[in-house]
């Protein structure tokens, strides 16, 4: 197991680590919080958040994952359905 795996592992036991609910929000305004959320992560020098996205027809996931995956504060992403663990940067 390397170190992503490992982080990947702890945070899916971890109920406590920092989560982000995005359930009802349009795209756009998802994306705003989303942006101010990682940035806050990253101040408090979190290395994993959870992203909440829920299931419905699919676009938020689309969006957020897609945003996800080309930001530069975010190293990892594992997709769990409904949410995702998202893996910081450590700058």
């Amino acid at each position: 197991m390397d170190v992503k795996e490992a982080k990947f592992f702890k945070a899916s036991l971890d109920n406590t680590i920092p989560h982000l609910d995005l359930h009802g929000f349009y795209p756009q305004e998802a994306l705003e919080k989303l942006e101010l959320f990682l940035f806050n992560e990253l101040d408090k020098k979190q290395d994993t958040a959870r992203i909440i996205y829920g299931g419905g027809t699919g676009r938020l996931r689309e969006e957020v994952l897609g945003c996800l995956k080309k930001h530069v504060l975010v190293d990892s992403i594992k997709d769990e359905g409904g949410s995702c663990v998202v893996l910081l940067n450590n700058f």
